[in-house]
């Protein structure tokens, strides 16, 4: 993993971002790092190959450290501070189906697209992906300092 390459996003993208201290979920996709963001489009694109009825939509990319403390005082994350969305390598989906956001599309589907382009789905999280495995996530918040 480029560690030097998601820092570089980080400090050019993330910190200079009106977004960087949001204390609202964030959903914008320039936020991403782009190949993080590359592997979640061609994961989308093979969803849709076998269900064209139903548009995977990211709900939430960049989070704030206020935000991810506040997920983490309510007992909806497991992580307090510099989680990975925090550095734009993480994403949570759902879907829309029939013109209706929804959670009812093919999660198993999706996960096992994840998986297959080698990128990271969380036990506990049903519609959570990421770039880094679990295993990682502390040598990256060494090498990239939020």
């Amino acid at each position: 993993m480029d560690y030097d390459k998601i820092r570089e996003h980080f400090e050019n993208t993330i910190l200079t971002s009106k977004e960087f201290e949001s204390a609202k979920p964030v959903n914008e996709l320039n936020l991403l790092y782009p190949p993080f963001l590359e592997k979640l489009i061609k994961c989308f694109a093979r969803y849709n190959e076998k269900y064209p009825e139903h548009d995977v939509y990211v709900v939430e990319t960049y989070r704030s450290n206020e935000l991810q403390k506040k997920y983490y005082d309510e007992h909806k994350s497991k992580v307090r501070k510099n989680g990975m969305h925090h550095y734009g390598i993480a994403a949570d989906v759902a879907f829309y189906i029939n013109g209706e956001f929804s959670y009812k599309g093919n999660y198993d589907f999706l996960r096992e697209i994840f998986a297959e382009e080698g990128l990271t789905v969380l036990k506990w999280e049903l519609g959570h992906v990421q770039l880094i495995p679990v295993s990682a996530q502390s040598s990256l918040r060494t090498a990239v300092t939020a």
